[in-house]
């Protein structure tokens, strides 16, 4: 956990803006980039954030690793991570309340428009690498981000000033669609958007990429080879969860239909897919 300023990214704004201006947020529409450059534009009341990087590997959760199944990224494995930390981070805030009445705040975890990464990296959690997700120093990337925005304004952690990448092109270079540049994600190529953030015809390359990859739900692979991650630390069992049929049974095993879907992604992160997109899906990977 850290503290955090909650003024404007200025050193993000030419970035952002030339982001959003080549194109790459038309697939991710919730994006605004006038929000994204202040939280207080989010919530007017922000002045300090905590922010807290929440573990979720674990080392027997191998994505493909049982025979026939598919590969679904590490952190659709536990429980729906939102309904876990959202309740703890409230109750953060209800303890606070009733020590400090008067005091407001915000709940957020990814389902905002808030930068989550840089103002960890304000928190002194880590640097933003890469592959642009969050590396909080030995523990890897593997996390999820939660953030609680406060209405004071609270003493701020020392914020963390650079990368520690080097010159390292690991995840650039195993990226099977070509969607990373170097700090920089292009949505139009990542294989997670198509299975995960819109029901849109992926390009052919992307396609392709998805097929011969059989990354079905997300994807992994630029974590996988980060250097950082070889030794992460292990997650909180309450984000582990159980795994799914899902996750260790053959395709042909699985239920069928609409509602057995349902049924298999309730309180899970994957319950925001619809059947349909599964099953379009699973015909780019040539599964169904």
């Amino acid at each position: 956990m850290g503290f955090a300023p909650c003024g404007p990214f200025e050193a993000e704004a030419s970035r952002l803006e030339a982001w959003f201006n080549e194109g790459h947020g038309t697939l991710l529409p919730y994006l605004d980039p006038a929000v994204l450059r202040d939280p207080r534009a989010l919530w007017p009341e922000a002045r300090t954030a905590l922010v807290g990087f929440f573990p979720y590997a674990r080392p027997e959760a191998i994505p493909g690793q049982a025979p026939g199944s598919l590969k679904l990224s590490r952190y659709l494995w536990g429980p729906d991570y939102h309904m876990i930390l959202k309740p703890r981070l409230t109750r953060l805030l209800e303890a606070a309340q009733a020590r400090w009445p008067g005091l407001l705040g915000r709940v957020c975890v990814d389902t905002a428009p808030l930068l989550e990464r840089q103002l960890a990296a304000r928190a002194g959690l880590g640097w933003q690498g890469k592959h642009t997700l969050l590396i909080a120093e030995k523990e890897g990337s593997w996390g999820f981000l939660g953030v609680l925005l406060l209405s004071v304004d609270l003493p701020t952690d020392e914020p963390f000033a650079t990368d520690q990448c080097g010159s390292c092109t690991a995840c650039l270079e195993a990226c099977p669609s070509q969607a990373l540049a170097p700090f920089r994600l292009d949505p139009a190529r990542c294989l997670t958007t198509y299975t995960i953030e819109t029901e849109a015809e992926p390009p052919a390359p992307v396609a392709a990429a998805m097929k011969a990859s059989r990354w079905a739900a997300g994807c992994d692979i630029c974590q996988e080879v980060c250097p950082w991650n070889r030794a992460p630390v292990w997650g909180d069992p309450e984000l582990w969860g159980g795994p799914s049929p899902l996750h260790t049974r053959p395709l042909e095993d699985l239920p069928q239909g609409a509602a057995q879907w349902r049924k298999l992604t309730r309180r899970t992160a994957l319950r925001r897919v619809r059947d349909r997109h599964w099953r379009a899906t699973l015909a780019r990977i040539g599964e169904f």
